[in-house]
């Protein structure tokens, strides 16, 4: 099982996606803003960030270079 992260600030879409990664049994977090999902991050690590580019406060594209300072290696899926 591995841990992904969704960071996305439309509703529908993480409970989409978190259901349908739970259902295939892996763990999964959420977050609505690049700031809440970099603070995840330092408390558990995820082995696959899916990124939405925009979002609130910092957009996802500034929030892959934080990403790869605090979480280096783990992969991240952009989508928009």
């Amino acid at each position: 099982m591995s841990h992904v992260l969704i960071v996305d600030d439309e509703e529908s879409i993480c409970w989409g996606l978190e259901r349908l990664l739970t259902e295939t049994g892996h763990e999964v977090s959420v977050a609505a803003s690049a700031e809440e999902a970099l603070d995840s991050v330092t408390q558990h690590a995820p082995d696959l960030v899916v990124l939405d580019v925009r979002l609130p406060g910092m957009d996802g594209l500034s929030a892959m270079q934080h990403f790869n300072r605090v979480a280096a290696g783990v992969p991240i899926v952009v989508i928009t």
